[in-house]
């Protein structure tokens, strides 16, 4: 029983933390960009979740299509802008439990910031058997570009965790960040009752 509280309240609601997608419910205006890099501007509908394909459609009265990640190099609407991601880890229910990230496939990420490396923010969607519902689970996404592959790193959002997980959240980051001595040494400073967002910032200005 005081494992099964420690875990309900370790997850904020939904409302808590998810961003206030307008595509997520309603077609807005918005333009595709596939894999060839041609353009289709249109409508688009995407309910932010890996496992949700976007919908896509010209106009109010055309066809409308489905296109996974797979598909495309990712979509722009209004002032925001979303990548196709793939082979990702990050942190969901299993982490609080289980201490395991959660691999995904693919999914769609919301770039923040570009320069030596790119930051997403991406939300991931699992099931808590605890309680028998979906949680939604936000994570910072880091990606390194190179010709042997991307290299990508994460780190959870709002997800309260104890001392020893949170320290361990960490560890990727050390490694991905570790030819920026300031930004390291501003994660190991950063504790669990910190503003992780402070450390974003630093790292935006230093990208």
């Amino acid at each position: 029983m005081k494992l099964l509280i420690i875990l309900l309240i370790s997850f904020p609601t939904v409302q808590t933390y998810a961003q206030d997608y307008p595509f997520a419910k309603n077609f807005v205006p918005g333009t595709v960009i596939f894999n060839h890099t041609t353009q289709k501007t249109g409508q688009i509908k995407w309910y932010p979740d890996p496992g949700e394909k976007l919908r896509f459609r010209e106009n109010e009265k055309s066809k409308t299509n489905k296109y996974g990640p797979e598909e495309l190099l990712g979509f722009v609407t209004d002032t925001l802008k979303f990548v196709s991601l793939f082979n990702l880890e990050v942190y969901a229910f299993d982490f609080a439990l289980l201490g395991k990230t959660t691999k995904i496939k693919h999914t769609f990420g919301q770039l923040q910031d570009s320069g030596r490396y790119n930051i997403y923010f991406v939300l991931v969607s699992a099931y808590n058997a605890l309680n028998g519902t979906y949680q939604r689970f936000p994570n910072y996404v880091f990606e390194k570009k190179s010709d042997s592959g991307n290299q990508y790193a994460a780190f959870p959002l709002d997800m309260r965790l104890k001392d020893k997980k949170f320290e361990k959240a960490k560890e990727s980051l050390y490694i991905f960040f570790r030819d920026y001595p300031d930004i390291t040494e501003k994660i190991k400073a950063c504790k669990k009752e910190d503003n992780f967002l402070d450390v974003i910032d630093l790292m935006k200005k230093m990208n």
